[in-house]
């Protein structure tokens, strides 16, 4: 989820402000890495730039992880782009990974498992990642025109936006672009309204995302990020606590 802007209030004005953000995850997918070619190597993560948040560097490098290919159901697959969004308001991380037709986001964020569960309009749904509070929710993409061809975006609706006909069930997107699934996980299991880690995931090709990846990737990633506190249900013990 691309970053809010602290200085709101309202979970509703947070989430617009992640919208722009999220557009400039497309931009950057537009303007950057262009080779296509699967004998290269995987790409490594971009180097930070002087205005990215001070924790890009752990929070890529926790995701373009070389097992990540694997835990996406394509373990011969390649990373062909990995950095952070180029437009980003307020001062949450966040970093997008592609390869092949997935792509994977992850944010440290300050818009909490409480607020995502007070949006309705994206069918939250409670779960748990290794004892930490979490939210299932979905989001969708749109695809715009480029000189070099359609370009798919990741970009969260608008709070209160009406859900298609087509958005039977929390699996559908109520957008009309691909479906986006978004796993909201409490850093702190004791904090659910504090700070939160956010995967999104989602295939450009339309293909819906099964739970039990996303839940698979969010197992792997995050209890090596900065923030993270461990509970007795996760293997990283002691070691990601000593992070926080």
């Amino acid at each position: 989820m691309p970053a809010a802007r602290k200085s709101s209030r309202n979970p509703a004005a947070r989430v617009g402000a992640m919208l722009l953000a999220a557009i400039g995850l497309g931009a950057w997918m537009m303007l950057d890495r262009t080779d296509q070619d699967q004998d290269q190597p995987s790409a490594a993560c971009a180097a930070p730039r002087p205005t990215d948040p001070p924790n890009y560097a752990a929070l890529c490098a926790a995701l373009n992880r070389p097992d990540l290919p694997g835990l996406l159901g394509t373990p011969q697959g390649r990373v062909l782009s990995a950095g952070p969004a180029l437009l980003a308001f307020g001062t949450d991380a966040t970093v997008e990974v592609r390869l092949g037709t997935s792509v994977v986001s992850l944010t440290d964020s300050s818009t909490t498992v409480k607020d995502i569960a007070d949006m309705p309009e994206f069918r939250p749904r409670p779960t748990a990642v290794l004892g930490h509070g979490a939210l299932t929710y979905t989001t969708s993409t749109v695809t715009l025109g480029s000189g070099g061809g359609p370009q798919t975006l990741f970009v969260h609706d608008l709070p209160g936006a009406t859900p298609s006909p087509a958005a039977t069930d929390d699996r559908t997107s109520p957008g009309s672009g691909a479906p986006v699934r978004n796993l909201v996980v409490a850093q702190d299991p004791k904090a659910p309204g504090g700070r939160a880690f956010d995967l999104a995931v989602f295939h450009t090709n339309g293909q819906p995302v099964d739970d039990a990846l996303l839940h698979q990737v969010a197992a792997a990633v995050m209890p090596s990020l900065p923030g993270w506190v461990a509970t007795p249900s996760d293997p990283s013990g002691s070691a990601s606590a000593a992070s926080h």
